[in-house]
């Protein structure tokens, strides 16, 4: 049950989970989690800072992609739930349509946000004319700039997976759902079509 649960409902925790992560660029140079960072020659953090911006693009170019996706599902999948629920008559059935439905467009329009958000610009590490002079200075202002700069790369991409990863399984979940729903909808009683009203067409008498 509490896998079935993790697979549902992960996605709805990832921006209480990145909140907490973003606390970590608070303590770059001293979090025990960068520890790793800190152990590594200077030659080899400079190529860690320069995969992880190429890595922060990847994930940009991914969750806009995302986006899109779920912007065209909730448009299409809004129009499409509308039709199913017009065509079903009243009974227990369509009720539960009607509710996996709502959930299937809720976890659409809830990606759709996680995926804005997720475009939203973020901190560029490893940046700009003061970090390029306190590297060229050499010593230790230069390695604080650049275990910084991998640190602060480390969390931004693990937030930015963490919605990429979220935006993903609410599609899963939205199709899921929705295909429950169309399923469901074929064994529903039908709406009776209402008959044509009649219409009144007056006779002329001859006199």
């Amino acid at each position: 049950m509490r896998a079935l649960w993790s697979y549902l409902f992960d996605a709805f925790r990832a921006p209480f989970v990145n909140r907490r992560i973003i606390k970590r660029l608070q303590s770059l140079g001293s979090h025990e989690l960068f520890n790793d960072i800190r152990s590594l020659n200077e030659e080899d953090i400079r190529k860690y800072v320069e995969s992880e911006w190429t890595r922060a693009k990847e994930l940009d170019e991914k969750l806009s992609k995302l986006t899109a996706a779920l912007s065209i599902a909730l448009t299409v999948g809004g129009a499409v739930a509308k039709t199913i629920i017009d065509g079903l008559d009243i009974s227990p059935i369509k009720i539960v349509v009607l509710v996996l439905l709502f959930l299937s467009m809720t976890c659409f329009l809830y990606g759709a946000m996680i995926g804005f958000r997720g475009l939203r610009p973020k901190p560029r590490f490893g940046y700009g004319a003061q970090f390029m002079n306190e590297v060229a200075a050499g010593g230790e202002g230069a390695r604080k700039s650049l275990n910084e700069a991998a640190a602060g790369f480390e969390v931004v991409n693990l937030v930015r997976a963490n919605e990429a990863s979220a935006a993903i399984d609410l599609i899963r979940n939205g199709i899921i759902l929705f295909a429950l729903a169309t399923a469901l909808s074929f064994v529903a009683p039908t709406a009776t079509p209402k008959a044509p009203g009649m219409i009144f067409t007056p006779k002329l008498e001859l006199l």
